[in-house]
């Protein structure tokens, strides 16, 4: 779940001054109680454990349930090793329940639920959706929302919380329009995606998720809703583009530019998975990177296949573009596929459900920005590419290339919060080894390591001063609070006693 609207609040302060029961009469009976979505599994109820185990990694599944994350691994206490998850290697191996005692784990063992709006979905790397002793206000989608633009100039989408890319997606597709949002099938478009900078495979040309983002409507911590804009409540808007979920108050809806609907062109590339081959195409995808990137290519690269987008390109100039990269594959018995499809709905029905990131499984992550400026240096990009071919021993999916900074568009300077350090990217890729190559680089907040050193410069760069100040402003008393947010009260508050000391 990407760190969004989903707000956390300490049931162990609260319950010492208010009675639940009144709560809950307060809120016309919407507090309701959450367990662990494997404990059924746990209690030996094989009638109710079954369909846990059938969608324990479909994100489908997992969307639809506050009382699970995407990635398990902030379902449990990381510190103490309490939870109840399944092995998700084998979901039908008992030995992971049998005989073991179901614990809440950092799932907030009490929510909210509002039917107008929403929580996002689940992406979240850093296990800030989730919180031990902690009242969740989760947010439903309120039934549809209505393109509006912010003055006439603009064609915009309005989505309402809760709305998942894929529904923005079809909404646009059918009124002859693309939006630029994120890579699954179940990631929301206004919350933690939109708020923490927001990457598509489409940004080179387009633009991140702050850049495109017209207006928001939002409750802040005082009580108040807001329609924020660059003309109301200016500096709350700007902290809203890149300073972060969960931070400054709950997103109801928000307005999104749109492009007219665009005819792509696609790049599939697949080669059989060895060191020696992997080197190879790592190395061509080195050599090209740049020039990809300046011709409009945007998407993911592994040290085996390629899928990339470019909405500039015609066919025959797409095929020239990926010749070398072609020919490599086929000379290692791959497959290459150039296509030009219809839309960017047409293109995410295709090939994203297949590619997209598994769920489910047990994850830390991280990323580092890579500038651009590193590839015009032959020594860092020897050490690029003996970092990436180090990793492959270790994963099949690292390394993974991911081409979604901006390196096309044209930004407005200061007009929004992300780290500054995304204008000036062409990649961005896992953590430390590109961190000792790039030391004055950043990473993005939303795929970050939960252990980044110096988060605030990394996430922010020189713009977490000015952050930090909006959200005093807005959040006086520090209502909202989440790991490695602006703001951040600390690793030794109680609230974080789940997540284990680093060092």
């Amino acid at each position: 779940m990407l760190p969004g609207l989903l707000l956390l609040f300490s049931l162990t302060s609260y319950a010492a001054c208010a009675d639940l029961a009144s709560l809950n009469a307060t809120l016309a009976g919407r507090l309701d109680f959450a367990r662990p979505i494997a404990e059924p599994c746990f209690e030996d109820d094989q009638t109710s454990c079954l369909p846990v185990q059938q969608g324990y990694l479909n994100p489908a599944f997992r969307v639809e349930r506050y009382d699970a994350t995407m990635y398990p691994s902030f379902e449990t206490c990381l510190a103490t090793g309490e939870g109840c998850v399944l092995n998700y290697a084998n979901v039908n191996d008992s030995s992971a329940w049998v005989n073991r005692t179901c614990h809440q784990g950092s799932i907030s063992s009490t929510f909210v639920e509002i039917k107008t709006a929403a929580d996002n979905t689940g992406h979240d790397f850093i296990g800030r959706s989730v919180l031990k002793d902690s009242l969740a206000l989760y947010l439903e989608y309120n039934a549809a929302f209505v393109p509006e633009g912010g003055n006439t100039s603009y064609s915009a989408i309005t989505a309402g919380a809760g709305v998942e890319w894929i529904e923005v997606y079809e909404f646009a597709d059918a009124h002859n329009v693309t939006a630029i949002g994120g890579y699954h099938t179940t990631v929301g478009a206004t919350g933690g995606w939109l708020m923490g900078g927001g990457h598509s495979i489409l940004s080179p040309v387009y633009g991140l998720g702050v850049d495109r983002v017209l207006q928001f409507k939002i409750v802040t911590p005082d009580g108040v809703y807001r329609t924020v804009n660059e003309f109301n409540d200016a500096d709350l808007f700007w902290a809203l583009r890149g300073g972060g979920g969960g931070t400054f108050g709950v997103v109801l809806e928000a307005t999104m530019l749109v492009e007219p609907q665009i005819k792509l062109q696609v790049a599939s590339l697949s080669i059989n998975r060895t060191t020696e081959g992997a080197r190879g195409f790592l190395q061509i995808s080195i050599d090209n990177g740049v020039k990809w990137g300046k011709e409009g290519w945007g998407g993911h690269i592994f040290g085996d296949n390629l899928l990339s987008v470019n909405p500039l390109l015609t066919l025959d100039e797409a095929k020239a573009s990926m010749k070398e990269a072609a020919d490599y594959t086929l000379s290692q018995n791959g497959t290459v596929i150039i296509e030009e499809v219809p839309s960017w709905y047409a293109f995410f029905q295709k090939y994203v459900p297949s590619v997209q990131a598994i769920v489910g499984i047990h994850i830390v992550l991280g990323t580092r920005l890579i500038p651009t400026s590193l590839f015009s240096n032959e020594t860092a990009k020897a050490q690029l590419l003996d970092t990436f071919v180090d990793m492959l021993p270790f994963s099949t999916a690292d390394p993974q290339l991911v081409a979604v900074p901006p390196i096309l568009y044209n930004h407005t300077e200061g007009a929004t919060s992300v780290t500054p350090a995304w204008r000036d990217a062409l990649w961005h890729n896992a953590t430390q080894p590109m961190r000792d190559l790039t030391p004055d680089s950043g990473a993005y907040l939303n795929e970050a390591f939960i252990y980044e050193p110096d988060f605030e410069t990394t996430f922010w760069g020189d713009n977490y001063p000015r952050l930090l100040s909006i959200k005093e402003k807005y959040d006086p008393d520090g209502l909202l609070d989440c790991w490695h947010c602006v703001g951040w009260k600390g690793a030794e508050d109680e609230r974080y006693g789940c997540y284990p000391e680093f060092s």
